[in-house]
């Protein structure tokens, strides 16, 4: 897998309205990475996009999506008018002489990858700090320059099929199970009518949505690439022991609440609600015991109180361990119905663009995949699947298409109303017929009713 970090040049954000003056350059810029580049060098580059976009501006009124040079690919994001967000990736050179010879594609970085990465630095960025409009000037530079290095340093990214497509994990449960935590959620809004659960999550899959599809990705996204990978490793460390001592305990703030002083570190978030009709801020309490995650917001109207939070944290603690074993011990027995399909060397990957239900092979392996590296997918087969997945049109609302690759590789993708499956078999010897059954088979024993056949 390509290291996408490595391959980052340059990470910037620039509003041209900030410095209209010659001599204030420098105040356009609000975010560079990396840092220990100079001024004058910024300014060359923030002032060669800036010169792109007025250029293209004359042609299209849609915003400036790309330039690519020779060694480099420069991908434009405007999240908001007059912010830019731009993200330049090196990438191989060649002479005419080698690419008639075969040009490798093996170190090319996909461009949707890099485009998801500016749209969800974005959409994380507004969901803790809010529109880049609402903050003041004085005061942009310094929350671009926190919340962005964090950010890029937390990135794990890789040029792999969880990255190509970014969907949301789901558990599916049996209604007994799932009962259990629909009660649970009722009945602790009924106690404390201040905290809405907007999400239940189990290891890394989701269980419960109460947010819009847009908000629980970043969420979701939150959860599983930032937060819980370091509160498992705080749970590794600390041993079974510390951890059997206590039901639960609050991750949100990462120490706890213990203290008056520790209400003031709870984060704030904005989201939409069911009942919001535009962004609204809340407090973010998270809970965790065993594996079990739940996320709770608190309209910021609401005057929080440590008593609370205690008889909170005595209420969720038992019976959340009771669910969360429950849940542990129906997962145990559905890995090993399904341990048989894991032996296939065949990768897939299902994608619902309705509710961004996501589901691959490699959760067939492990319930924690983003923790965990994934099968290796060769950068070749992600870019095919990158075209079909970001084109739409290729195979509209119901559609299937077969290719193969030089080294043998066959790639299926099927769409059925706005369901996406997508196989990657490699066989030497393999026609169109079997790979043909051979998707059937995965797919009738993946999608069990869900239909990419006709009836």
């Amino acid at each position: 897998m390509i290291d996408v970090k490595a391959k980052i040049s340059s990470f910037f954000i620039f509003n041209s309205n900030f410095g209209p003056r010659e001599g204030e350059e420098s105040k356009r810029i609000l975010f560079f990475h990396p840092s220990q580049v100079g001024t004058d060098a910024r300014k060359i580059q923030v002032g060669l996009c800036e010169a792109v976009v007025k250029f293209m501006s004359t042609f299209s009124s849609e915003p400036c999506e790309a330039l690519q040079t020779q060694t480099k690919r420069h991908i434009f994001y405007q999240p908001e008018k007059g912010f830019w967000m731009v993200l330049v990736v090196r990438i191989p050179y060649t002479t005419k002489a080698l690419s008639a010879i075969g040009e490798s594609q093996g170190d090319v970085v996909e461009p949707s990858v890099m485009y998801d990465l500016l749209l969800s630095a974005y959409k994380m960025f507004r969901m803790f700090k809010g529109p880049f409009k609402n903050i003041p000037q004085e005061d942009i530079y310094t929350i671009c320059e926190q919340f962005f290095t964090a950010y890029l340093m937390s990135r794990n990214l890789t040029n792999d099929i969880s990255d190509v497509i970014q969907g949301i994990s789901y558990l599916p449960l049996d209604k007994n199970s799932f009962f259990k935590v629909v009660c649970f959620i009722d009945l602790l809004e009924v106690n404390y009518p201040d905290f809405k659960c907007v999400s239940f999550v189990y290891n890394e899959q989701l269980i419960w949505n109460g947010l819009s599809n847009e908000d629980m990705l970043t969420l979701y996204q939150y959860l599983v690439q930032s937060l819980l990978p370091k509160q498992v490793e705080k749970e590794i460390q600390g041993g079974a022991v510390a951890a059997a001592q206590r039901h639960g305990r609050f991750i949100s703030p990462p120490e706890g609440i213990r203290s008056v002083e520790d209400l003031e570190r709870i984060p704030k978030v904005y989201l939409t609600r069911e009942d919001d009709t535009e962004a609204k801020q809340y407090y973010l309490v998270i809970y965790r015991t065993l594996s079990a995650t739940v996320c709770f917001t608190v309209d910021v109207s609401v005057k929080l109180e440590l008593e609370i939070f205690k008889s909170l944290d005595a209420f969720i603690g038992p019976q959340l361990s009771t669910i969360a074993s429950a849940i542990s011990e129906q997962c145990a027995l559905h890995a090993l119905q399904t341990a048989q399909l894991a032996v296939s060397d065949s990768k897939f990957v299902y994608f619902n663009r309705l509710n961004l239900a996501y589901k691959t092979s490699v959760s067939i392996l492990s319930p924690v995949s983003k923790l965990m590296p994934s099968t290796a997918i060769k950068p070749e087969v992600l870019s095919i699947i990158a075209g079909i997945h970001s084109d739409r049109q290729s195979l509209g609302n119901y559609g299937e298409v077969i290719i193969k690759t030089p080294d043998e590789y066959w790639i299926t993708g099927k769409t059925s109303n706005e369901r996406e499956f997508y196989v990657v078999i490699q066989e030497k010897n393999a026609n169109l017929k079997d790979i043909s059954d051979e998707v059937k088979r995965i797919c009738e024993a993946q999608m069990k009713g869900i239909f990419f056949y006709p009836l």
